[in-house]
This record gives structure tokens, C-alpha cells and sequence, in this order.
């Protein structure tokens, strides 16, 4: 998990360099290939949402990160494992609670250097045949970008913390 944490931060820490290298690869390169694989890059990272996303992480990854230092040492004590897993919970937990604001003021910060606009854009969504006794039309389809992305943060927070609780639980063998 450390390395999962240093690669996202360095991302995160050099992004408006990684756009520019891939802007210049783009346009500069001789190879069709090259600039073809550039210039689908540059558009999956250089939307908001990615961003957001990748400042979400590096703060998760971060938190995992230095709890794993801790634990991986040869004298820790169950006490202490225990005492940084709460408080690992702890600390995503907080994160969870923060809102949607608070996620994209710090991804502002890495938005302003590239050029971004901080804005969840709507995606179309495919309408499927309704059957016979289907009353309204599903929920996402009404739902704002934003409050989509929240909730599908939310499930992240969610997940993360049921599985590092289901594995603090010792089960019988």
C-alpha cells in the first residue's frame, strides 16, 4: 500500500507537469501511436472529476500508508495495532464526513494550474425500455453530478471501513 500512496501523491504532486509532457507528446511527437495514446490520456486526467477523485485518494492512501508503516515494525504490541487501527478508522471516518465542498476546494488547488474548470459534468445516460409495471424512471437519471459523485464517495468510505472492521474480526477456523 505504500507504493500504491507515493505513486498517487506524486501524481497528484506533479500533475500540471504530467499534463504538459503529455500536451507536448501530443503535439510533437512523429509517431501516430504516440500521439493517438497522448492524447487519450490527456482526456481521461484532464477532466475535474479524475482529479477529484485522485485528491480523494491521496488523502485515503496517505492515512493507510502510515498506519501500514506502523504496523509492518518487528516490536509493535497488539495493543498498539489496535490503538492505530481505531484511530485509522478514526481518521476515515472524518473523511467520510466531510462534504462534497470541502473535496473540491482542495482539488481547486490543482485545477487552477492546468486549467481546469471545477465543474461535474453531466454524462448521458443510456435510457433503457421500461417494463409493464415500472412506475418512474431510475433515480440516477434525475440525480445532479455532483450528488452522484458523492454518493458513489460515500460507498468508497463505506467499503473501506467494512473491510478494515471485518478484518479486525477474528473469526473462528
Amino acid at each position: 500500500m505504500v507504493g500504491k500512496h507515493v505513486a498517487v501523491k506524486a501524481l497528484l504532486n506533479n500533475f500540471p507537469e504530467v499534463v504538459e509532457s503529455l500536451e507536448e507528446l501530443k503535439q510533437t511527437s512523429h509517431a501516430p501511436e504516440a500521439k493517438y495514446k497522448a492524447g487519450s490520456l490527456l482526456n481521461s486526467i484532464k477532466n475535474f472529476k479524475f482529479i477529484l477523485n485522485l485528491t480523494i485518494w491521496a488523502n485515503i492512501l496517505r492515512e493507510i500508508s502510515r498506519v501500514n508503516i506502523e504496523i509492518q515494525k518487528q516490536d509493535i504490541f497488539l495493543a498498539r495495532f489496535v490503538s492505530l487501527m481505531d484511530g485509522l478508522m478514526k481518521t476515515l471516518q472524518k473523511m467520510r464526513e466531510n462534504s462534497i465542498e470541502y473535496w473540491i476546494e482542495e482539488a481547486k488547488e490543482v485545477t487552477g494550474k492546468i486549467g481546469v474548470e471545477p465543474i461535474l459534468l453531466n454524462k448521458r445516460i443510456p435510457r433503457c425500455k421500461k417494463q409493464f409495471d415500472e412506475m418512474c424512471d431510475d433515480e440516477s437519471r434525475t440525480l445532479q453530478p455532483v450528488k452522484l459523485f458523492f454518493q458513489a464517495t460515500m460507498m468508497v468510505f463505506d467499503r473501506l471501513l467494512s473491510e478494515i472492521k471485518k478484518g479486525l474480526v477474528m473469526q473462528p477456523r
